[in-house]
């Protein structure tokens, strides 16, 4: 019985033994790919990261505009405001949406407001939206015709 224990723990410890040579084999033989795979998986993750980094900081910066200008800070919030009209080509139109409901709720968009930053800021995101959804709708018509 002892014998036959022993010849059991000799065949596992073989086994696993063996299994251990098998999976070093693979990772050397696959190590390219397997480096190569794990180098795409980072770079992905940091993009995304990246990608949702910027996302907030226009967010940011949007909100730190609206705090200046409130606070009576013009010469602040007159710098933020030319910094977010130059961001609107790299935005999405999602985040140019959210731009427009949150100054749709400081502003009333009916009465002009000349002096007023949020207002102009409010304005010159309803352009954008306006070209940007010309030129959506010129390109649908356009894929139509063909």
């Amino acid at each position: 019985m002892q014998d036959r224990n022993a010849i059991s723990i000799r065949h596992w410890i073989g086994t696993a033994m063996a299994d251990r040579k098998s999976g070093m084999r693979f990772l050397r033989r696959n190590i390219y790919p397997l480096l190569f795979c794990a180098v795409l998986l980072l770079s992905s993750l940091l993009v995304v990261r990246q990608y949702l980094i910027n996302l907030s900081a226009h967010t940011e910066r949007r909100e730190d505009f609206i705090t200046l200008n409130q606070m009576g800070h013009a010469k602040l919030a007159e710098h933020l405001y030319q910094v977010l009209i130059q961001t609107f080509p790299k935005l999405s139109d999602a985040a140019l949406w959210q731009d427009a409901d949150r100054m749709a709720m400081l502003v009333d968009a009916k009465t002009p407001q000349l002096e007023s930053l949020i207002w102009k800021y409010q304005v010159s995101v309803k352009n954008e939206l306006a070209r940007r959804t010309q030129a959506r709708v010129a390109r649908v018509l356009k894929q139509s015709e063909q």
